[in-house]
């Protein structure tokens, strides 16, 4: 699955929060990573970075929907 970011500057920061939960993370450009992760288990990863990075916002490429909850 695609994880889009806004922001540039959180891409290395999602990327490492998402390994440290045993996921596998692919650097896929400057604002966007890969993950191999069930989309259900990804949003709740993603809601706990809601929670830690409120101004961080991420989506599902192609999907047009925010990931995480909205701030």
């Amino acid at each position: 699955m695609q994880l889009r970011l806004s922001d540039p500057s959180y891409t290395d920061r999602l990327a490492h929060f998402l390994r440290s939960l045993g996921q596998t993370v692919l650097d896929a450009g400057p604002t966007r990573l890969e993950v191999d992760t069930p989309r259900s288990e990804l949003e709740i990863y993603l809601r706990v970075w809601n929670v830690l990075y409120p101004d961080a916002e991420v989506q599902l490429a192609g999907t047009g929907e925010d990931a995480a909850p909205a701030a």
